[in-house]
């Protein structure tokens, strides 16, 4: 279960990374890298507190930190995957 927990921190970061990008389309494009740093940022505050906020609620942390670690593995991979196939749609 504390797997779970974790590895459910995708569905923020998911809604995160759409929010990034529905900024991303209004701005500038020599402003591409501010939305890399708010992405950095973003997810450092993200998961400090879904960490700090649900460490005394789960069971075994070790799983839970594994959970969040899957979750920020499979979240990058997506985002990598969705921004390639979005620019080669542009061009």
């Amino acid at each position: 279960m504390s797997f779970i927990i974790g590895f459910s921190f995708i569905l923020l970061l998911a809604m995160f990374t759409v929010l990034l990008w529905l900024i991303a389309r209004r701005i500038p494009k020599e402003a591409a890298l501010v939305i890399i740093a708010f992405l950095i940022a973003g997810d450092a505050i993200l998961v400090g507190l879904w960490y700090f906020g649900l460490v005394e609620v789960v069971e075994v942390e070790k799983h839970f930190r594994l959970g969040i670690g899957g979750a920020f593995a499979t979240g990058s991979m997506g985002r990598s995957i969705y921004f390639l196939l979005m620019q080669s749609k542009e061009s």
